[in-house]
C-alpha cells in the first residue's frame, strides 16, 4: 500500500511540476519608464504678486504597515539569475535579471507595467489607485554575510485594475523574468567578493492630487518571501 500511495502522489505531482513555466519576460533595459504623475497647478488667484508659484508644488507620502502572516498561502521568491558584468564597478550601471516565482499555494496578482504615468486618468485632479512591485538588489559582502549598504537598489513595476493589461495573475509554480539596468548604492573602498540577493515589496497605492502638489497613500502587502540562492560577484573599488 505504501508503494501505491507514493506512485499515486508522484502521478499527481509530476504534471503540476511540468506545467510550471515562465509566463512573461519584461525587459526594462529597452524601455524608458514613464513614472511622473500630473497634478493641478496653483490657481493664479492663489499666487502672491511677484512670486512664481505655477511650477511650485508639494509632495508627501505615507506607508501603512502591518505584520506579515506566516499562515498566508501566498508566497513570492525573487531570485537574481544573472548580472552583467559580474565584476562590478559601483559607479556604473549593471544589467540584472530577476526571476519572480509564485512559490506559494494560491494564485497571486502582480503588476507588470513599466509605466506608472499611463495609469493616471485624463483628469489630473482625480485620485486613482494602483499596485506597485519593487524588485530589489542587496549586496552581501564578506564572510560575515552582512549587507554592505543598508539601502537596496530597486526597480518597480505598476498595474491598475482599470487596465487589465497591466495586471497578471501568476499561478503557483509559474514565474516572470525581469531584466533591468540598476546602479548599486554601495561603494566599497577595496575590491571584495560579494553576493547579490533579490528581494521585493508589494504595495497598493492611492495618488491624491491637489492644487500645486500631491499626496500618495501606500499600504504594504505581505505575501511570504521564499528563499533563493544568492549570486556570487566581485565588487571593484570605485574609481
Amino acid at each position: 500500500m505504501a508503494v501505491g500511495v507514493v506512485v499515486l502522489l508522484a502521478q499527481l505531482l509530476v504534471p503540476a511540476i511540468l506545467q510550471a513555466k515562465e509566463v512573461r519576460y519584461i525587459d526594462l533595459t529597452v524601455v524608458r519608464q514613464r513614472t511622473a504623475l500630473r497634478h493641478p497647478t496653483v490657481p493664479p488667484s492663489d499666487c502672491k504678486a511677484g512670486m512664481p508659484c505655477a511650477s511650485s508644488g508639494w509632495g508627501a507620502a505615507s506607508v501603512a504597515d502591518s505584520a506579515p502572516d506566516s499562515r498566508d498561502p501566498r508566497e513570492l521568491t525573487v531570485q537574481i539569475l544573472s548580472v552583467v558584468p559580474d565584476r562590478i564597478d559601483p559607479a556604473r550601471p549593471i544589467k540584472v535579471e530577476f526571476r519572480v516565482l509564485n512559490s506559494g499555494r494560491v494564485p497571486i496578482e502582480l503588476p507588470v507595467s513599466p509605466h506608472l504615468s499611463d495609469l493616471q486618468p485624463p483628469d489630473e485632479s482625480q485620485s486613482f489607485s494602483y499596485m506597485s512591485l519593487a524588485l530589489a538588489v542587496s549586496v552581501i559582502g564578506g564572510d560575515a554575510q552582512l549587507p554592505i549598504s543598508g539601502t537596496p537598489t530597486f526597480i518597480e513595476l505598476y498595474g491598475s485594475a482599470a487596465d487589465a493589461r497591466t495586471i497578471m495573475v501568476l499561478s503557483p509554480g509559474d514565474w516572470i523574468r525581469v531584466r533591468a539596468d540598476v546602479k548599486l548604492s554601495s561603494v566599497p573602498r577595496e575590491s571584495l567578493p560579494a553576493t547579490l540577493k533579490g528581494s521585493f515589496w508589494l504595495r497598493t497605492n492611492t495618488f491624491h492630487p491637489g492644487s500645486g502638489g500631491y499626496f500618495t497613500e501606500s499600504r504594504n502587502l505581505y505575501p511570504n518571501a521564499g528563499t533563493a540562492p544568492p549570486l556570487a560577484v566581485q565588487i571593484l573599488p570605485s574609481k
